[in-house]
C-alpha cells in the first residue's frame, strides 16, 4: 500500500517540477518543433497520435546542432514521453540529452538530466539506481549553487529512504530540509516535505506526530489555490490523514476524510489512480464498521486499478476483497484473492503486501499454516537483513559520488595548472613574436607615409573629378525636368488645342450631314492622325527620359511603392537586389515591368483590403525573380481569372518572354510570382 502512496506522492512532485519548467519556458523559434510539441501534450487526442507527434519531434531534433535550444526541446519531449508512458523512450531521450550536455560542458543540462534519469529509476522502483542519480544531479547542482533544486532532489531521496523503511533517516533528512527552505517561498515544494515527513512518522507508528504534519500540509494548501493540482493535493492530504484514522480504527473518523477528498473534484476522469486508492481505502473502513456498501466501493477500486494496470493497487483491492470474504466466511473467495495477491506481491518484489497476504493465508488456509507462517519469518528475516544492506548501500552510494566529484575537482585543478604554464609559455612566445614585429613594422612605416602622400594627393584629385560628375548630374537632372515641362506644354498647348478644335468642328455633324459639311470634316478627321503621331512621338520622348540611368528604374518601383502608403492606410516595403544592373535590361522590359507592378498595386489597393503589402526583386545568372505578397482577403483565382486586371499582367508577363504565377485564397492574402530572362 506504501508504495501506491509512492506513486501519487512522486507523480505530484514531479508534476510541480514541470509546472516551473513551463512557466520559465524560453521564447522558441522553431514552430515546427513547438506545434508536434504542443499537439503531443494535447490529452484530446489518443495514445497512439501523441506518440506519433513525439517520434517526429525527435527526428526533427536528430538534425539539430547540439545548442541550447536543442537541449531545451529535448527535456521537453522527455517530458512528453514521460506523460505518454513511453518509459523507455523517456530513458533514451534522457541519456541523449545528458551526452549533448557532457559535449557542450552543460552543467546544468547534465544536472537536469541525471535527475530526469533518476525519476525514470524511481518510477520502476530500483532505488538504488535512483539514489545513485539523484545523488550525482545534487553533487552537481551543489556545484553550481543551484539550491533550489538541490532541496528538491534531497525529498526524493527522502522518499526512497522512506520507500527502503529507513523511516528515521527519512525523517531527519526531511527535517534538515525545512531548515533550509523556512524562510524560501516555496510553498509547494514545503508541503511535499510536510507529506514525506508525515509518511516517514506514520511509518514508524508515531500516528500522533503524523497527524500534526498532514494538518500542516492540509492548511498550506490554501496558499496553493492557484496551483494547477490544487484540488488533487487536497485530496491527497485527507487521503493519508484517512489512513492514519484507519490505522488507529477510527473508521469513522476516516470515512470523513476520504469522503471529503473525493468530494473536492471529479477525480475518477482526471486522477483515476488517487480516485481508485480513495475508493478503496473508503470501502476498507466500511466494511470494518460492517457496511453492506463496502462490496461495491472494493470491487469498484479493483476495476479501476486493473484498467490501469496498477500493480500495487491490484495487490492492495485483492487482500482487502481476501479479508473482506474471509469476514463473510466465503473462504474459498478469500483464498483465491488472497493467493493471486501473493503471486502478484512475489513477483512484483511488493514484499511488504506479501507479507499481509502470507498473514491472512495462514488464517484462511489452515491446512497450510505452518508453510505460511514458515514463509512469512523467512521473509521477515530477509527484509530485515535487506534493509540493513540497503542503508550501507545508500551510505556507500553518497560516499561514492562524493568520491567522483573529488576526482574530478582533483583533475580540473591539474588541468588549470597545466593550463596555466601553458599560457605563460604562450605569453613569453607572443612577447618576442610582437617585438620582432614591431621592428619589421617599423621599416615599412616610412614606406608607407610617402605611399599615403601619394594616395592622398589622388584623393584630392579623386574628390575634384567626382564634384565635376556631381555638377553634370545637376545639370542632366535640371534638362529632364526642363524637357518634361516642354512635353507638358506641348500636350497642354499644341494637342490638346489640336483636339479641342477638331472636336468643335466634327460636332457640326451633330447638325448637318449633307455632302458639303462631310466633305469639311473629312479634313479633320485627317488631322486626328497628325496629332496621333504627336502624341506617339511624346510618348517615345517619355519613355526615354524615365529609364534612362542605372538607378532611375530602381527609383521608380520605390516611389510606386511609397505612393501606396500615402495614398492609402496600407504599409507598403520593396526589397530590390543591389546587384542587378538595370542598365543591361531592355526598356521595353522594364517598361512592362513597372506597368505590372502597377496593376498590381491599384488592385490591392481598390480590392485587397490589405494592410501590409512586400515584395522583393532577386536575380540570379539567366533570370530576375519578383515575388509580391498582400495579407488581404484573397480570392478564387480559378473565378477571377477573366478580370481585366490579370489579363494585362498575364499580357505584359507574355510579351517579355516570362511565366506568371498567382497564389491565393479567400480570407488568406494572395502571392504573385514573375520570373523574367534576362
Amino acid at each position: 500500500m506504501k508504495k501506491i502512496i509512492f506513486i501519487i506522492l512522486f507523480h505530484c512532485l514531479f508534476l510541480s517540477c514541470n509546472q516551473k519548467e513551463k512557466s520559465q519556458a524560453l521564447e522558441l523559434n522553431d514552430n515546427n518543433i513547438d506545434t508536434l510539441l504542443s499537439r503531443s501534450y494535447n490529452f484530446k487526442l489518443d495514445k497512439k497520435q501523441r506518440d506519433k507527434y513525439a517520434n517526429q519531434v525527435l527526428l526533427v531534433l536528430s538534425n539539430k546542432t547540439n545548442d541550447s535550444t536543442t537541449r531545451h526541446y529535448y527535456f521537453k519531449l522527455a517530458g512528453r514521453h514521460y506523460n505518454l508512458n513511453e518509459s523507455e523512450k523517456y530513458l533514451n531521450t534522457c541519456r541523449e540529452v545528458y551526452a549533448l550536455s557532457q559535449e557542450s560542458k552543460d552543467s546544468l543540462g547534465m544536472a537536469k538530466a541525471l535527475q530526469y534519469i533518476g525519476d525514470y529509476h524511481y518510477n520502476k522502483f530500483t532505488n538504488d539506481s535512483a539514489y545513485y542519480y539523484y545523488s550525482k544531479a545534487e553533487k552537481t547542482y551543489l556545484h553550481l549553487k543551484n539550491n533550489e533544486n538541490i532541496d528538491r532532489l534531497k525529498l526524493y531521496k527522502a522518499n526512497i529512504l522512506f520507500y527502503e523503511k529507513d523511516f528515521s533517516g527519512c525523517e531527519t533528512a526531511v527535517i534538515n530540509i525545512l531548515k533550509t527552505i523556512k524562510n524560501k517561498k516555496d510553498i509547494r515544494l514545503l508541503y511535499d516535505c510536510y507529506i514525506t515527513l508525515g509518511n516517514a512518522l506514520e511509518g514508524s507508528n508515531n500516528t500522533k506526530q503524523a497527524l500534526i504534519y498532514y494538518n500542516k500540509a492540509d492548511e498550506i494548501t490554501n496558499q496553493l489555490k492557484n496551483d494547477l493540482q490544487y484540488l488533487s493535493l487536497k485530496a491527497q492530504t485527507y487521503n493519508y490523514l484517512g489512513k492514519v484514522f484507519q490505522k488507529e480504527n477510527k473508521h469513522q473518523k476516516a470515512i470523513y476524510h476520504f469522503e471529503k477528498a473525493l468530494g473536492f473534484s471529479n477525480f475518477r476522469n482526471k486522477e483515476p489512480l488517487l480516485y481508485a486508492n480513495l475508493v478503496n481505502n473508503l470501502g476498507y473502513s466500511k466494511f470494518k464498521l460492517q457496511d453492506k456498501s463496502a462490496l461495491s466501493y472494493l470491487n469498484k477500486a479493483l476495476q479501476i486499478r486493473d484498467s490501469l494496470n496498477n500493480i500495487p493497487g491490484i495487490v492492495s483491492s485483492k487482500i482487502n476483497l481476501s479479508e473482506y470474504y474471509f469476514n463473510e466466511n466465503d473462504t474459498p473467495k478469500a483464498l483465491i484473492f488472497s493467493t493471486e495477491a501473493k503471486k502478484l506481491a512475489h513477483d512484483n518484489k511488493i514484499f511488504e503486501d506479501e507479507l499481509k497476504s502470507l498473514e491472512l493465508l495462514a488464517k484462511i488456509d489452515i491446512k497450510n499454516v505452518s508453510f505460511y507462517n514458515n514463509r512469512f519469518m523467512k521473509l521477515t528475516d530477509s527484509l530485515q537483513n535487506n534493509e540493513r544492506k540497503t542503508r550501507d548501500k545508500f551510505a556507500r552510494i553518497e560516499f561514492e559520488t562524493d568520491e567522483i566529484l573529488n576526482q574530478k575537482k582533483n583533475i580540473e585543478v591539474e588541468k588549470e595548472k597545466i593550463s596555466s604554464q601553458r599560457w605563460i609559455i604562450l605569453g613569453f612566445s607572443l612577447f618576442f613574436i610582437l617585438v620582432i614585429a614591431l621592428l619589421y613594422f617599423a621599416k615599412l612605416q616610412h614606406a608607407k607615409n610617402k605611399e599615403l602622400q601619394f594616395e592622398q594627393e589622388q584623393r584630392k584629385a579623386n574628390e575634384e573629378i567626382y564634384q565635376l560628375m556631381l555638377d553634370q548630374q545637376s545639370k542632366i537632372d535640371e534638362g529632364r525636368q526642363t524637357e518634361k515641362k516642354r512635353i507638358a506644354q506641348e500636350l497642354h498647348d499644341g494637342i490638346m488645342s489640336k483636339l479641342t478644335s477638331t472636336r468643335l468642328n466634327l460636332f457640326i455633324l451633330s447638325k448637318k450631314t449633307d455632302e458639303e459639311t462631310i466633305k469639311k470634316c473629312l479634313l479633320h478627321i485627317a488631322n486626328i492622325q497628325n496629332i496621333e503621331k504627336e502624341i506617339r512621338a511624346i510618348s517615345h520622348d517619355l519613355n526615354k527620359d524615365i529609364f534612362d540611368g542605372k538607378d532611375s528604374f530602381k527609383t521608380i518601383i520605390t516611389a510606386l511603392f511609397d505612393d501606396l502608403k500615402t495614398i492609402s492606410e496600407t504599409n507598403s516595403h520593396i526589397e530590390i537586389d543591389d546587384d542587378i544592373n538595370w542598365e543591361t535590361i531592355e526598356t521595353s522590359t522594364k517598361m512592362h515591368l513597372y506597368r505590372i507592378f502597377q496593376e498590381t498595386l491599384q488592385n490591392i489597393r481598390k480590392y485587397a483590403k490589405a494592410n501590409i503589402v512586400t515584395a522583393n526583386i532577386s536575380k540570379d545568372e539567366n533570370h530576375i525573380y519578383i515575388e509580391i505578397n498582400d495579407n488581404g482577403i484573397g480570392f478564387n483565382v480559378k473565378k477571377t481569372k477573366s478580370g481585366i486586371g490579370l489579363k494585362n499582367i498575364q499580357s505584359r508577363t507574355t510579351m517579355i518572354n516570362g511565366t506568371l504565377n498567382i497564389k491565393s485564397n479567400v480570407g488568406k492574402g494572395t502571392q504573385i510570382n514573375l520570373i523574367i530572362p534576362t
